[in-house]
Order: C-alpha cells, then sequence, then structure tokens
C-alpha cells in the first residue's frame, strides 16, 4: 500500500507541474486533470487521516460559500441549469489543498514545478511571438487582429494566460534560485518578453493586470526589485518603439481603448469599460435589484438578461456581465458578494499589515514569495477591469492554483 500511496503523491506531483502546460491547450485537459488531483487528495486524506488540511479558516469559508451557491442554485428557477456551475465546484477548493498536500510531502516538487513552469513560459513565448510575426503558431492557429491564441487552442487568451501566472513564476523563481549572474539574465529577459508580448497580443485587460501586478511587486518586494525596475523599463522602450512603428497594435491598445471607454473627441460621455460592457453591467444590475439578497442563481444571468424587465438594452444579453462583482451581486446577491468582499477585506489588512510593520517596526510579515503570490489574487479580485465568467472552469484553475503555494507558505509544518 505503501508503494499505491507513493505512486498517487508522484503523478498528482508530476501532474500539477504539467499544469500549467495543460493550460496552452484550452479548458478540458486541465480541467481533467483537477478531478484526478482531487480524487487523489480525497484518497490520502482518507487513507492517511489527514484531516488537518481541512482544518483551517480558508477550508472553513470556502465551504460556506460552496454549501450557499447549492443551496441558491436548488431553489433558483431553473435548479439544474444553475447547479451545472455550482455542484462540482468543490473542486477548485480540492485542487489548492492539493498543491498544498503535494508541496509537504514532495521536497523536490517546488523547484521541479519552477523549472517545467519557466520552460512553459519560454514555449507560450515563443510561439506567441512566432504568431505574432507570421500571422499564426505553429500549429497553425491565428487570432483576430493582433490578439494571440493559446498554443495548442484556438482560443485567444495568451495574453490573459501570461498576465494572471505572471507573478506566480516571478515568486517561484524568487523562493527556489539563487541570483546567479545567467539566473538574472534569464530572468530579464523573460521579463521583458513576457511584457512586450501582452503588450502586443492586443489583450487590454492582460495589459492593465501586468501593470497592476508589476507595481504591487515592485513597491513591496526587496529581493528582485531592481531586477524588476530595470526589465520594465526596458520594455516601455520597447513598447513606445512598437507603438511608434506598428499602427494595429497602437490603434487597438490606445486609440480603441480611448474610443471605448469614452475619452475620445466624438464621444459624449465616459462609459464603464465600453459601452457595450455598460449595458451588460446595467442588465445584471437590473437583476440585483430585483433579488437584492440572494440573487437569482449561478449560471442565470445568460438566461435572465433577455427578459424586459432586467434587458438594459437590446444588445445587453450575453453569458455573463464582465465583471466579477456586479456578477455575483445579481446571481448570489449580497450574501453571495459578501464572501467575495471579506476576501478583499482580508488581503487589504495583511498587505497593510505588512507596510506597517516594513516600514515602523522593520519587520517583514511577508516573504518576497508571498507578495507575489498575493499579487496573483489582487489581480484575480480587481473590480476596475472586464472579467471572465466568475465560475468559468478554465479560469477558476488559474485562481486557485497560487492558493495551494499560499496556504502551504502560511501553514507549512515547521511553522
Amino acid at each position: 500500500m505503501t508503494h499505491f500511496r507513493n505512486f498517487l503523491l508522484n503523478s498528482a506531483s508530476w501532474m500539477l507541474c504539467f499544469l500549467p502546460l495543460a493550460l496552452l491547450t484550452g479548458p478540458f485537459i486541465p480541467d481533467l486533470i483537477v478531478v484526478l488531483l482531487s480524487l487523489i487528495f480525497l484518497f490520502l486524506v482518507i487513507k492517511d487521516k489527514l484531516w488537518s488540511y481541512f482544518t483551517n479558516y480558508f477550508v472553513y469559508f470556502f465551504l460556506f460559500f460552496y454549501f450557499y451557491l447549492l443551496v441558491r442554485s436548488s431553489f433558483s428557477i431553473n435548479p439544474l441549469f444553475s447547479l451545472e456551475n455550482s455542484l462540482f465546484y468543490f473542486r477548485f477548493l480540492l485542487l489548492s489543498l492539493c498543491v498544498w498536500l503535494v508541496i509537504d510531502s514532495d521536497s523536490k516538487f517546488l523547484r521541479r514545478f519552477s523549472i517545467i513552469f519557466a520552460l512553459t513560459f519560454s514555449i507560450a513565448l515563443s510561439d506567441g511571438f512566432y504568431q505574432y510575426l507570421n500571422g499564426k503558431n505553429i500549429f497553425g492557429f491565428s487570432g483576430i487582429g493582433t490578439r494571440l491564441t493559446l498554443v495548442f487552442n484556438d482560443s485567444q487568451i495568451l495574453g490573459g494566460y501570461l498576465s494572471r501566472l505572471f507573478p506566480l513564476l516571478i515568486g517561484l523563481l524568487i523562493f527556489n534560485f539563487n541570483p546567479t549572474k545567467i539566473k538574472i539574465i534569464f530572468t530579464i529577459v523573460l521579463l521583458i518578453l513576457t511584457d512586450v508580448l501582452i503588450f502586443v497580443s492586443g489583450e487590454r485587460t492582460a495589459l492593465g493586470l501586468l501593470f497592476i501586478s508589476t507595481l504591487f511587486i515592485v513597491l513591496l518586494i526587496s529581493k528582485f526589485k531592481t531586477i524588476r525596475i530595470i526589465s520594465f523599463i526596458v520594455s516601455i522602450l520597447i513598447m513606445t518603439m512598437i507603438t511608434i512603428y506598428n499602427p494595429s497594435v497602437k490603434e487597438r491598445n490606445i486609440s480603441v481603448t480611448m474610443n471605448d471607454v469614452g475619452l475620445s473627441v466624438s464621444s459624449d460621455r465616459v462609459y464603464l469599460f465600453s459601452q457595450v460592457h455598460e449595458k451588460y453591467i446595467l442588465t445584471a444590475w437590473n437583476m440585483f435589484k430585483d433579488k437584492p439578497l440572494i440573487g437569482h442563481g449561478p449560471k442565470l444571468f445568460r438566461e435572465l438578461c433577455s427578459r424586459n424587465e432586467f434587458q438594459h438594452a437590446p444588445d445587453s444579453c450575453t453569458t455573463h456581465p464582465h465583471n466579477t462583482y456586479i456578477q455575483l451581486l445579481a446571481e448570489t446577491g449580497i450574501i453571495g458578494f459578501l464572501f467575495i468582499l471579506i476576501t478583499v477585506l482580508y488581503l487589504c489588512r495583511v498587505v497593510i499589515k505588512h507596510i506597517y510593520e516594513s516600514l515602523f517596526r522593520k519587520n517583514k510579515v511577508l516573504s518576497d514569495y508571498q507578495i507575489c503570490l498575493i499579487a496573483c489574487f489582487i489581480i484575480s479580485l480587481w473590480p476596475f477591469l472586464p472579467t471572465q465568467n466568475f465560475f468559468n472552469n478554465y479560469i477558476n484553475i488559474i485562481y486557485f492554483l497560487p492558493v495551494g503555494f499560499y496556504l502551504q507558505s502560511i501553514y507549512k509544518k515547521d511553522s
């Protein structure tokens, strides 16, 4: 039985190492990996009686949220449709806990994961630049305009993939590797290439998230601060040159953005993200006002947004309102919204405490590694940019993967 346990642990370790690569294939393979990891985690917990992984505030908090989603879905106007999103949402909790368990059990995991993750990032960057220069990637996928696809899938979200996982990669590089000359050069090149590719990808939300995480990390970390500042300055210079000599990138990132937000000369007022996004948000707001306390149920924006009592305009109906906060208000009400609000308040408290202790007591509450992990959470919860569907499987894997690293860092065995 010991051999079987070790086999399962090794399998979980390697599946986690290749999860970032699987994310480049689209939603199916990474979601399958998450299901397998969840089953392995539950088996190991039951077999070895590792119940301590469930006795922490994060698990309690998540389970309260999860059971609320189940109840709200069950009593919605279309329970089966709503339960498609909420019933198996618990697997993302198990993903985070599995990461924590594997780090505790496999002393080589963090370094192995970091190396494979850096190589995966390098593959994504190489393919992205190839696609940018040739119009399609090495597998024949091509985006629309300047938008870039994933390496193994035609989803035009390469910029989002890079920007959301970027702080996790930086944190792992800081945690695992001493700053030798070769590693510093590799890191600077990796940072610059990531910045530039996200810029030319035309994904404005991804670019915004990149700036937010960079600012947060530069202000708070100590070990790699100079490296990140130098790389970002070089990136800005390259972006400026591209903007001057590439009209399509300038059009997408600057001109179209100004026009969408309503800051162009021809616009009569400013919009929330864009005129279309504002219509989605106002439709969701109408749904929230109808049931402010409990909302209408997960996944039901797409079903109810076309109703006359909610629809703000003829073209204001889509799969989700493109803003996490307004989506939760519309679909889960104030009660569901409180869970994400409490999460934001927790992060604010931790960051403020770290800043205070660093400035006035010369004591660091957070390590540079933890600061980068928190940067992942901040960009996931950032309210002032368009977001994906809160219950989307693909984006939730990206949301919850860094959580496991953070949980292990604050509950590690030797603490």
